[in-house]
């Protein structure tokens, strides 16, 4: 069960680093692409371009597949974002495992545990950071303060644009839409010297030491540059033990700015997470 909430934290953490990575800073360098909209020569550029965007239109629905310790999972959910908590919501099929759930609110994550896995009988978890007495809830917990600051698209790609280059860019027809195609590549060593997060600094070492030098990371934004799909392969930290292990998620994006309703689960199907 730890292995399947660690999984699922993991996953959301990755979806999350893709929900319209961005951030605020100026950028120039920019070139004019075919379909009309500006193509970024550089991660600040494409940041601000993405980000001043993502401002205005701050809700999306997303449809995600991913990967990691050898468990794939699929799903889709809703992106809200502004102010200081962002909120996520999300179904998932772990396959084998069994129906998931999530959901990011006011700083808390809440997951739902596949069917006769929860030691409380109860369907949902609590995940609170805050919670100094339970060593679990203090490694997730790292990993939800990590999706609240990355969800928002003036911060995501904060950690990217010093370690990463675009290393091309196209148009493309992409899901009955015209886009541009960026394709990244991230220096993990670059990442771990200016990441925050111990837990997470320590996995990218550890995966640097394991031989892993980049990553990739592919975005598509259409013409008024909004992302339409993500893909991300980065080494994460597990939360059960610290080491590293590869996630890989795709984030296709749709229905920009409509109303989203995420709130969380009844507290009567909350219980109380495993120490």
């Amino acid at each position: 069960m730890r292995r399947i909430v660690a999984f699922a934290a993991a996953c959301a953490l990755t979806v999350s680093l893709a929900a319209c990575n961005s951030d605020k800073t100026d950028g120039s360098a920019q070139g004019q692409g075919d379909s009309g909209n500006e193509v970024a020569t550089n991660l600040v550029a494409l940041a601000k371009q993405v980000g001043d965007r993502t401002e205005e239109s701050d809700s999306a629905h997303m449809v995600f597949t991913g990967g990691a310790g050898g468990m794939q999972i699929k799903g889709e959910g809703d992106l809200k974002l502004g102010g200081s908590d962002p909120a996520i919501s999300m179904d998932m099929d772990a396959g084998a495992q069994g129906k998931m759930g999530m959901v990011l609110l006011d700083g808390v994550l809440y997951i739902k545990l596949p069917a006769g896995m929860s030691p409380s009988g109860k369907p949902w978890i609590k995940i609170d950071s805050k919670d100094k007495s339970n060593p679990m809830a203090q490694a997730l917990g790292s990993l939800t303060d990590q999706m609240r600051q990355n969800a928002d698209p003036r911060a995501a790609l904060e950690q990217f644009k010093d370690a990463g280059t675009i290393e091309s860019s196209g148009e493309e027809d992409l899901n009955g839409e015209s886009t541009t195609h960026y394709k990244i590549k991230v220096d993990v060593q670059k990442l771990a010297e200016n990441q925050k997060d111990a837990t997470l600094k320590a996995a990218m070492q550890d995966a640097i030491k394991s031989g892993l030098k980049d990553f990739p990371v592919e975005l598509w934004v259409n013409d008024d540059d909004l992302p339409v799909r993500m893909v991300i392969e980065m080494p994460t930290a597990d939360p059960t033990s610290g080491k590293s292990v590869p996630v890989k998620v795709q984030v296709d994006y749709t229905k920009w700015g409509e109303p989203v309703d995420i709130q969380a689960p009844p507290a009567d199907q909350v219980g109380e997470l495993p120490r």
